[in-house]
């Protein structure tokens, strides 16, 4: 069945990003600035949760003195910990792909470049870089106020007893996927109608993906190389499976 090996070919891709990167170092190389930055934003969470937290705890619930209640306290903490991390790391993956756009779009050429051989050849000058950031940055912000205004969505769905969860599920892995997917898209110039047609043709592919990444996404050390893996990731989806 289609779905099924959409799906299938989606979730591999996502796991495939982080050993291809490693196997060129080209894309290493434009992979460095993203994967530094990836780590200053991680510890920023950590340091951020583990400071603050307590005292926004503590504005909910008083620390109890009782032994029995002491322990369901730290149970909430440690609750309240993953939630903070798990919604801090999807945030901090969104701010770390628009700081980081020009790197990932590169890294896409370059995917582009290795699996089909096509080859963009553009004279280098500081004010075509400085143009190509800017314009990428600029998109980058577009687009996350669209995930920003789909998020509240996904938020209003779980509101509707098991469709709404499904959907606002389902819708939740496809927003993560678009936010990799986005860049070998960007830079075919695809136009909204053309973007659509891909997603309506290959919907599998785009949960599967989603969900490939929501798992790198919780795995610790390995949620350090999720941008620019994520990047490569969908960009080998792309071209083998979307294009």
């Amino acid at each position: 069945m289609k779905l099924i090996q959409d799906l299938q070919f989606g979730f591999r891709c996502a796991f495939q990003g982080i050993p291809y990167l490693f196997r060129h170092t080209s894309l290493l190389r434009l992979a460095a600035i993203p994967i530094v930055l990836n780590i200053g934003l991680f510890m920023g969470l950590i340091w951020l949760i583990y400071s603050k937290l307590g005292d926004l705890i503590a504005l909910l619930v008083s620390k109890p003195e009782a032994w029995a209640w002491l322990i369901f306290y730290y149970i909430l903490m440690a609750l309240a910990f993953l939630f903070v991390l798990i919604l801090g790391t999807f945030l901090l993956c969104l701010i770390g792909n628009i700081l980081a756009a020009p790197f990932h779009e590169w890294m896409s050429e370059k995917v582009r470049e290795l699996e089909i051989g096509k080859k963009e050849e553009r004279p280098f000058s500081f004010k075509v870089l400085f143009q190509e950031g800017k314009r990428m940055i600029g998109t980058q912000i577009k687009k996350l106020s669209l995930i920003l205004f789909l998020e509240v969505l996904v938020l209003l769905l779980i509101f509707i007893p098991v469709f709404g969860t499904v959907l606002s599920g389902a819708l939740t892995l496809i927003l993560l996927a678009l936010q990799f997917i986005d860049f070998p898209l960007e830079i075919e110039k695809l136009s909204v109608q053309e973007q659509r047609n891909r997603f309506l043709k290959f919907p599998g592919a785009w949960l599967g993906f989603g969900a490939g990444i929501s798992i790198l996404l919780a795995i610790p050390i390995l949620n350090f190389l999720i941008l620019p893996a994520g990047v490569v990731g969908a960009s080998l989806l792309y071209y083998r499976r979307l294009l």
